[in-house]
């Protein structure tokens, strides 16, 4: 486990990096395009096609910090109401239902990627962010299933034993 904890630290460090150099990015590209339109009267248009690719990027990268600090949109109603030990058995199979989805769509992200590639030439690469998404996401889904679950006797909240504050 200790070596998962140190893989998903080093990850979550380049994702970082990775999501505030695409907002970078996006930013500085749309800003480019509106000076050039506003002072130059031109307009590139390689910078208008990649802000939609960037905001996927920005998007998906992000999602996956959200997994990893538990903070992504879930449906539990019914776990509030739940005992703890059931909460920590459903936590696991939600994890183990996560990363069988995960799985099967990374592997069909693949086939997309080649079609992309196939069509599109070098553009067609900005797709590979589908089986990355989904190989990190599978990654965290993982680590939720192994980690182990702290349940404290007096409420009814079951957390991931992280070594982190929980908000």
């Amino acid at each position: 486990m200790f070596i998962l904890k140190k893989i998903d630290t080093g990850l979550a460090a380049a994702e970082k990096i990775i999501t505030v150099a695409l907002f970078f990015a996006l930013v500085a590209s749309i800003a480019i395009n509106i000076v050039a339109r506003n002072i130059f009267q031109a307009s590139f248009q390689y910078l208008l096609e990649i802000g939609p690719a960037l905001v996927l990027w920005l998007a998906l990268i992000g999602s996956t910090l959200a997994l990893r600090e538990n903070r992504h949109i879930k449906i539990e109603l019914l776990l509030r109401f739940c005992p703890p030990r059931l909460k920590a058995i459903a936590g696991r199979l939600c994890g183990v239902f996560g990363m069988t989805i995960m799985a099967l769509l990374g592997y069909g992200s693949l086939e997309f990627v080649t079609n992309e590639v196939a069509i599109f030439g070098a553009r067609g690469w900005l797709a590979v962010v589908f089986p990355l998404f989904f190989t990190i996401a599978f990654f965290r889904f993982f680590t939720q299933v192994l980690s182990p679950v702290q349940i404290d006797p007096g409420t009814s909240d079951s957390k991931p034993a992280t070594g982190e504050p929980t908000v």
